[in-house]
């Protein structure tokens, strides 16, 4: 089990002392939002982040192409790999807050399928034919990683088919979590893969305190995003298949989730009770996160990714001292 960090583009010195933090205690990775109404750009952050890290990879969690042409997408990681070789990790979905607050609806599926073999051949400096022969001549990455975020199902299984890295976004609750990576390798094993071969991601959060409410408290905003994701997923697709461990949260959901105070605690979210938080977080003293990190292994999770921890050098310290050592050479 990998341990990674997600950071906001925001404040640019306490994000690059975030990150340098971040590397310095072990986390395995940094994955950074990409929101253009909401953080700052988020290539512009990733590369000062690579310059002021040693060797820790970062990767977009996640762009789209429907507010980045994917040819752009492949220019820049590519040009970002070239600078920083084997540190780069090209994150690819339907689009989220970017598309969202823009009253856009997110790519279909169908158009993801289509794309991402065309970013794996544009960065190995192959011609595409899209309408016109398109190719990027200098290009010769063809190893950056494609990682892919998923909810529902076809986004599991399309995921599962096509990236190298999937990023689930359905809490911590085994039975959840379970249905989903059951759903990843489906999608490799019938694209003929090794299901092995595909590295599974959690978009999470994490609080270490022995004060559990405190825990609940700073983690209610991960229950509220999920819900969000969860709830436009059984809008457009009815035959969904979730167990009732991961909809029971759009009973108690009231309101449509608001990007722009997405970490901030003055927001009322107390619709959320404990057993439905507990389901979305890691959070407790640092004998119950390791406790819910080991089921998420034993589900099938190869990393977490908790986010936001910009600023959070003493949880970032914790969970290196506290919960790192536990999972030393593990793997789901």
């Amino acid at each position: 089990m990998k341990i990674a960090a997600q950071f906001m583009p925001g404040d640019l010195s306490v994000y690059l002392d975030s990150v340098r933090k971040a590397e310095e205690a072990g986390f395995a990775r940094i994955y950074l939002v990409d929101g253009q109404l909401l953080w700052r750009n988020v290539f512009v952050y990733m590369t000062h982040g690579l310059a002021a890290t040693e060797s820790i990879p970062f990767g977009t969690a996640v762009t789209n192409p429907r507010t980045r042409h994917y040819t752009v997408l492949a220019n820049t990681h590519a040009t970002l790999e070239e600078l920083h070789p084997g540190r780069v990790i090209l994150g690819i979905g339907r689009g989220d807050n970017a598309v969202r607050t823009l009253g856009g609806d997110p790519v279909p599926t169908q158009r993801l399928k289509e794309i991402i073999p065309r970013l794996r051949e544009l960065m190995a400096g192959e011609t595409i034919h899209d309408e016109v022969d398109l190719a990027i001549g200098w290009a010769n990455q063809p190893d950056v990683p494609i990682l892919m975020p998923a909810t529902g199902p076809r986004n599991l299984k399309l995921a599962g088919a096509l990236a190298d890295i999937v990023m689930i976004q359905v809490g911590v609750n085994p039975v959840s979590v379970r249905w989903a990576t059951d759903l990843v390798r489906d999608g490799a094993e019938k694209a003929g893969r090794n299901p092995d071969d595909v590295e599974i991601t959690m978009y999470t959060s994490i609080w270490v305190s022995e004060d559990l409410e405190e825990a609940r408290g700073m983690n209610r905003w991960a229950a509220a995003c999920a819900a969000n994701h969860i709830e436009h997923t059984v809008a457009s697709n009815p035959r969904h298949g979730m167990p009732e461990e991961l909809t029971r949260i759009l009973e108690v959901k009231s309101e449509e989730y608001d990007y722009a105070g997405h970490l901030d605690p003055s927001v009322d979210r107390s619709e959320y009770p404990a057993e439905i938080v507990d389901d979305f977080g890691i959070h407790g003293s640092p004998a119950q996160c390791i406790e819910t990190i080991q089921a998420l292994v034993d589900a099938g999770v190869d990393e977490i990714a908790p986010a936001y921890l910009n600023g959070r050098f003493e949880q970032m310290d914790r969970i290196s001292r506290e919960i790192m050592p536990a999972f030393a050479g593990s793997r789901a």
